[in-house]
């Protein structure tokens, strides 16, 4: 969760201007404050009770970041209620999928859960390993869309209460998502190099190492500011 967090901070880094500075300097503040409380958490209900502070910082200050006819000032899914939301979900969606698959290759059963829970069968753990790639591939994917002008109002639909992408919509975040994956990096793992999936990839092949030897220690994705 500590990774996810320190990603977050970094994309309201990126993103801001003197405009936003400073809703996104204490956002970022208020989420490093939190960050720092995660190695004093005893049970996984306090480890997420302070992701939801976190996000209930970063999401404002995410939203202030889009051009002015899409800034949102809260989370909001089932239904989302704006354009940039209705993105989020859509690609986080996406990625949960590519999870999901990352998890079977490396020999997990996806439903186990460690810090979300396993009732209903659902990908918990796909849930798990997707918290870093959220903003690293998400929210900086859909954020430049919508700041680029490629993600526009008319790519939005309005459905039972909630607002969700049209066709047109869809095809721009996924073009975006998919060169965002097909980027090449290193330093992000030790003696890794390689695309952000092949990151993903690794990064469920650590979990396994991880689960089978408590010892080992895990890391997250090193992400620059």
């Amino acid at each position: 969760m500590d990774a996810k967090i320190s990603k977050q901070t970094i994309l309201l880094r990126r993103l801001c201007d003197p405009s936003t500075a400073d809703s996104a300097a204490s956002a970022v503040s208020a989420m490093e404050a939190l960050a720092r409380m995660l190695p004093g958490c005893g049970t996984t209900n306090e480890v997420m009770g302070l992701e939801g502070a976190a996000a209930t910082a970063y999401f404002p200050a995410f939203g202030e970041l889009m051009l002015p006819d899409l800034r949102f000032t809260t989370r909001s899914r089932q239904p989302p209620l704006d354009l940039v939301n209705s993105g989020l979900s859509f690609l986080y969606t996406i990625l949960l999928g590519e999870c999901v698959t990352a998890l079977y290759a490396a020999g997990l059963d996806p439903a186990f859960g460690l810090l979300h829970s396993d009732k209903d069968r659902r990908p918990s753990l796909a849930l798990d390993l997707q918290e870093e790639f959220r903003p690293l591939i998400v929210d900086q994917v859909v954020a430049e869309a919508a700041r680029q002008g490629r993600l526009r109002l008319e790519h939005a639909r309005a459905d039972g209460g909630g607002i969700l992408l049209t066709k047109a919509g869809q095809a721009v975040l996924l073009d975006g998502y998919e060169r965002r994956m097909l980027r090449r990096t290193r330093g992000a793992l030790p003696d890794f190099a390689g695309t952000w999936r092949r990151h993903l990839y690794r990064q469920a092949q650590r979990l396994v190492a991880t689960i089978l030897d408590p010892t080992q220690q895990w890391t997250g994705l090193a992400w620059r500011p």
